[in-house]
């Protein structure tokens, strides 16, 4: 028997009484009530038998077969290393310790905690780890965009009804944006990681911290594209703004500029 065959949902009489009972809006309890379960997890172990899984966005139970099926064209992966652990684990007869030491994990407690961290939570029925965030289609993507597009608009048409009233102000950003970028100490796109060129010597310094945000570190190097040394430079020059030192890091970025 293939794995897929396997997955095959088997529809029995009471698998269908329990999916018509919550398309019609009944609780998961409610439906595990009527059917003289003790709880609803004694339900969840009887619908596994049959090949179903629970989707906790529809808020009924789906067949395996569909979940597993969906991860081969899954397009929102929270990054490449997410995207690689749930291909590997949707191979037939992956191992989940094999699959964690082949992405480059230690274990695969770590390799767990990294995909909670990305919003994916591991499925026993499914046999791999699934998003526990619901995705928007395209089409409604494209409604919320010109949904936010139009209160933008409707927000700038005020006083005599243009943008006229907002021209000087617009010119003076642009005049001044080489002294707000260096007081802000980072670029003005969101989301952009500012890079600084620091004069002076480079010096070994041996920092120790657990081995979670160690692998926080290099993930995020990998994923940005931004070397660790990079990394903590910018994160020591934000914390000293915020900290009581932001005279000095903007005397520093003066010199360097």
């Amino acid at each position: 028997m293939t794995n897929a065959e396997a997955l095959q949902p088997i529809y029995d009489d009471k698998v269908k009484g329990i999916l018509k009972l919550l398309g019609e809006g009944f609780s998961r309890d409610e439906v595990a009530e009527q059917y003289r379960y003790s709880t609803y997890r004694s339900m969840d172990s009887y619908m596994s038998r049959k090949n179903f899984v629970w989707d906790k966005r529809k808020e009924t139970y789906v067949p395996a077969d569909a979940i597993k099926a969906t991860l081969e064209t899954m397009v929102n992966f929270a990054s490449d290393k997410v995207r690689r652990v749930v291909m590997e684990l949707n191979k037939e007869g992956a191992d989940l310790k094999e699959v964690a030491l082949k992405v480059g994990f230690e274990n695969h407690f770590e390799m767990a905690r990294y995909m909670k961290s990305k919003g994916f939570e591991w499925s026993q029925e499914a046999g791999n780890y699934l998003s526990t965030s619901p995705t928007k289609p395209k089409n409604e993507e494209n409604v919320a965009l010109a949904s936010s597009e139009g209160t933008l608009e409707s927000s700038l048409s005020i006083g005599n009804g243009d943008v006229e009233q907002f021209t000087a102000l617009l010119e003076w950003l642009a005049s001044n944006k080489d002294g707000l970028q260096s007081l802000l100490g980072a670029s003005v796109a969101t989301g952009q990681i500012p890079r600084f060129t620091l004069q002076g010597l480079f010096a070994t310094k041996s920092v120790h911290m657990t081995n979670v945000l160690d692998q926080m570190v290099r993930d995020f190097s990998k994923e940005k594209n931004i070397n660790q040394r990079e990394i903590f430079e910018v994160a020591l020059i934000e914390f000293f703004q915020k900290y009581g030192y932001a005279r000095e890091v903007e005397i520093l970025l003066q010199k360097n500029a």
